[in-house]
């Protein structure tokens, strides 16, 4: 009877230890990952087509490094947490700039002259529901929320009709007296590129027209560009451009038209779709980021880059002279892509100059398949801060 206790009790404590063990192996293994993940944008997608793979599954892993925390201190596994918190902090770069605990006492004062503040929205608005059957004779839930957020810029992806005027959109028509009451400054793009603005612009776009190509660069005999420059007049003679981008999409909606095939006979897989757009959208960025490297000193860039913070698109957008509007002044993680289950920030809003971030938001609504980022700037901070 003694010795069958022993080997019960042996028994169970051999099951436990490699449970235990089953578990340190697990917390190494998501620990690797999530360091590589974090840094998987500083490689080329165009030379290792899994970066980035990689980079969009940092969430998920760190959500799961995160349980397994949270298992390791109710199981006293000392070891195991140790491996873990060294993980968090080689990825906390990295973690800032996804969700960023910005708070109240952190934040820059706000200027006392209202001259000073400048808030800007960006916004894919997805041609205002033109192409939706359902919805294209229906006002424009994501003008609304434009015009009740009252930004004092608007920068807008997408925003063109097959060409037609903007104020022929019929989701737009019950809001043309108030869009041109608030914004008396406007700029509807054939590419779809637009603005609205309550100052004076001139707008130029930036590069060279390129084919507008899907995913698979399939042409579709239209030109576009991929940025537009508007160059604004603010109060007290101070210059400013803005940039609006948006750069190769994913593709989602997979085999429902002509453009998304190599040619009009193939189709390929959605993993071969995604790997071009990759490939495409590095293109892009490079071709964009030598765009901004001409541009002025005070500079806003914003738009759909069609990627999540830290990928190689977007560290080769933001260089190393560009502020993450988010980074700086937002808080938590905001997604602003709505649709087939993922919630990525693929909005983003750089800044560089005299100007400073003073709050970031995510606004939810409209009837778009992204959320609009709206970032209140001091643009005269330099100025403060010397007197």
């Amino acid at each position: 009877m003694i010795f069958q206790r022993y080997r019960l009790t042996h028994n169970g404590y051999r099951r436990k230890k490699k449970v235990n063990y089953t578990y340190e192996v697990i917390c190494l293994i998501a620990c690797v990952l999530l360091i590589c993940c974090a840094y998987s944008g500083l490689i080329d997608p165009r030379s290792f087509f899994l970066a980035p793979f990689m980079t969009l599954s940092f969430m998920p892993l760190l959500m799961l490094v995160l349980l397994l925390l949270l298992a390791g201190l109710l199981w006293r596994r000392w070891w195991s947490i140790a491996i873990i918190l060294l993980a968090l902090i080689a990825s906390l770069p990295v973690i800032k700039v996804f969700t960023p605990m910005n708070t109240s006492e952190n934040a820059l004062p706000v200027p006392a002259d209202p001259s000073l503040v400048l808030k800007v929205m960006t916004y894919n608005v997805l041609t205002f529901n033109y192409n939706e059957p359902d919805l294209k004779e229906q006002p424009s839930q994501s003008m609304r929320l434009i015009l009740d957020a009252d930004p004092d810029v608007v920068v807008m992806q997408e925003a063109s009709a097959n060409g037609i005027d903007w104020k022929e959109i019929p989701a737009l028509k019950p809001y043309i007296d108030e869009i041109e009451a608030k914004f008396p400054y406007i700029y509807f793009g054939n590419e779809g590129l637009s603005m609205m603005s309550k100052f004076p612009f001139t707008t130029t776009p930036l590069g060279e027209p390129q084919y507008a190509r899907s995913v698979l660069g399939f042409n579709r005999d239209q030109y576009s560009y991929l940025a537009r420059a508007f160059d604004l007049q603010l109060p007290r003679g101070k210059q400013l451009r803005v940039v609006d981008f948006r750069l190769q999409s994913y593709q989602l909606n997979f085999g429902r038209g002509m453009n998304v095939r190599i040619s009009p006979e193939v189709k390929p897989s959605p993993i071969g779709r995604m790997k071009r757009s990759f490939a495409l959208r590095g293109d892009n960025a490079e071709s964009v980021r030598r765009q901004l490297d001409l541009s002025p000193a005070n500079l806003i860039v914003c738009g759909d880059m069609n990627d999540v913070p830290t990928s190689h698109v977007y560290r080769t957008l933001r260089g190393n002279d560009l502020h993450d509007a988010w980074a700086d002044s937002g808080r938590g993680y905001a997604y602003t892509y709505n649709r087939h289950g993922l919630r990525y920030r693929i909005d983003q809003v750089f800044y560089r100059g005299d100007l400073r971030a003073l709050h970031a938001d995510r606004l939810v609504g409209g009837s778009s398949d992204h959320y609009p980022l709206l970032v209140t700037f001091d643009i005269d901070n330099t100025t403060r801060k010397s007197k």
